[in-house]
């Protein structure tokens, strides 16, 4: 087994693990409901590709990596803390950002998926992998016009 494939394994789960809670706290925290109702499905969806993500390491014989997932957790949590120009209540700024951070970790995802199927080795599965960059093609998109719809708090008060 390449050391090699077993870190990028093991990096993008780290992601997907911090990616899993950033998810999950802007559906939960967006100003809008229709944003936090969409960003929830999607949240659901993402927890399936981390699932997904694990069985190709296990077919693999890549193990998660906890000293890679906790780090990564925890600067998702920190990052909470950024200061949005407001101190008392949720800046605008923070529902623009925080989706852009989620099309961001979409875009990376959907990287590593299309990586991996250009790899060698029989092993992975290719349908799953092609099925899960078309679902991340669809995710990056549906939070792109999400984070379109946020351009008009870039003028509000």
């Amino acid at each position: 087994m390449s050391n090699v494939i077993t870190t990028y394994l093991q990096d993008h789960h780290a992601g997907s693990a911090a990616g899993v809670d950033a998810f999950r706290r802007v559906a939960a925290g967006h100003s809008e409901p229709e944003v936090r109702e969409a960003v929830g499905r999607i949240a659901e969806e993402v927890a399936q590709d981390q699932t997904s993500l694990e069985e190709l390491m296990a077919s693999l014989g890549v193990k998660p990596a906890p000293l890679k997932d906790l780090p990564a957790r925890a600067a998702e949590k920190a990052a909470r803390f950024k200061p949005n120009e407001r101190l008392q209540s949720r800046s605008p700024l923070s529902d623009i950002e925080e989706l852009e951070g989620l099309v961001a970790a979409v875009h990376a995802k959907g990287l590593g998926w299309r990586l991996l199927l250009e790899a060698p080795d029989d092993r992975l599965d290719k349908d799953m992998l092609r099925e899960l960059s078309r679902r991340a093609r669809e995710q990056e998109e549906a939070l792109e016009q999400l984070r379109l719809g946020q351009a008009h708090k870039l003028t509000s008060e």
